[in-house]
């Protein structure tokens, strides 16, 4: 039996603060993309207002948002295995069909879609040398480069930045095999350390997470443990006593993660993993002030937001730079905006555009998860 597995169920406080991390999370990406796509390099600017240091400050958080994004799913998944667990309803079987039904859902069209908007780029004369060539600070190769079909189908199977490179001009897949070794990794470990099995099913199991540790590369493995800090917030649940369970511990475990990723952006550490591994103690912190505070209702202006957000945030993540960079290559070619009014609002009407594209394809891909894995274990006895 796992500990914490008691607690799991989240009070309707706690699962709508996550759900808006979530949605944030997703925009903050996108958000990022727009910037670093369509403005000049903050050093490139001739003066910096406060303002517009301001805008690239809070639009440079792309990178820290996956970080969450990792921080979160740990601690999901990790609750769902040891409920599992606890409830002897453990089943490799189901556990790979949620996973692989929730990530492939939106993986599969996001690609196709990819795959449309790249080859629509490449047969425009006026946007095609953005695809045929390399694009400074983006791809070290070219788009046209990148969109092969051994590509696609390493995508498929999470592959990237092991055997092979992000399908196209969709470079942010490479956090999702992150996410999905991880999926991997963690129970293979579990079923190693449990005692319902024998000694021999336990050393298989734990050469196979060893070996799994290896394929996937240094790189996937040290993250690992970012991923798996969510998951002992969840298990540290069973623990009564929480020094953190104090009325207004939610918005003072804000203030150091806001200044950790104030500190991520002004003054980045030398090691880049070190500087992600504290922005992802200072965020986990806050998950644990929040799953661990008592219950309260939740105002509607708030709690429906939140719960939208993060109902399309996944497809958000993984259909936004295709489109994003087309636009791109349409409106400004190779040249980059200045921050000014005007292209603060043209940038604004950019990220509404791929925000409700992206909205719009998860009503029949994210939104349909559950129906589809109900499909897909009505085939298993």
């Amino acid at each position: 039996m796992l500990p914490g597995t008691r607690k799991s169920r989240l009070t309707e406080r706690a699962s709508v603060h996550l759900d808006m991390a979530r949605g944030v999370a997703a925009l903050a990406v996108l958000v990022g993309h727009v910037r670093g796509l369509f403005f000049v390099e903050y050093h490139g600017l001739p003066q910096h207002s406060p303002l517009v240091s301001a805008f690239y400050a809070v639009t440079a958080l792309g990178h820290q948002a996956v970080v969450v994004f990792f921080v979160l799913s740990g601690f999901f998944i990790v609750s769902s295995i040891a409920d599992s667990f606890e409830q002897s309803k453990w089943s490799w079987t189901a556990y790979l069909v949620n996973r692989i039904t929730r990530l492939s859902l939106v993986l599969i069209p996001s690609l196709i879609l990819c795959w449309i908007l790249d080859r629509i780029g490449l047969t425009m004369a006026a946007t095609a040398p953005l695809y045929r060539h390399p694009v400074a600070n983006l791809f070290t190769s070219s788009i046209a480069s990148l969109e092969t079909f051994r590509n696609f189908v390493g995508n498929l199977f999470y592959l990237q930045g092991i055997l092979v490179q992000p399908f196209g001009s969709n470079a942010p897949l490479w956090s999702l095999s992150y996410e999905f070794w991880y999926y991997i990794i963690f129970p293979l470990a579990l079923c190693a350390l449990v005692r319902r099995y024998r000694t021999s099913a336990r050393v298989a199991y734990l050469v196979l997470a060893i070996v799994v540790t290896w394929f996937v590369g240094y790189t996937i493995a040290s993250y690992f443990l970012v991923w798996l800090l969510g998951g002992a917030i969840a298990i540290s649940r069973a623990v009564k006593w929480s020094p953190i369970r104090f009325s207004g511990a939610i918005a003072a475990t804000v203030i150091p993660f806001v200044l950790i990723l104030g500190l991520s952006v002004a003054h980045p550490l030398n090691s880049p993993f070190l500087m992600d591994a504290i922005v992802a103690l200072a965020f986990g912190l806050w998950i644990y002030a929040t799953v661990e505070a008592p219950e309260k209702s939740m105002s509607a202006p708030y709690a429906k937001p939140a719960r939208l957000f993060a109902g399309f945030s996944y497809t958000l993540y993984l259909t936004h730079f295709p489109i994003v960079f087309l636009l791109r290559s349409r409106i400004i070619g190779s040249r980059a905006w200045n921050p000014t009014f005007v292209h603060f609002v043209y940038a604004l009407l950019i990220t509404a555009a791929a925000t409700l594209v992206a909205y719009l394809l998860a009503l029949g891909t994210e939104t349909k998860t559950a129906a589809a894995r109900r499909k897909v274990m009505s085939l298993f006895p």
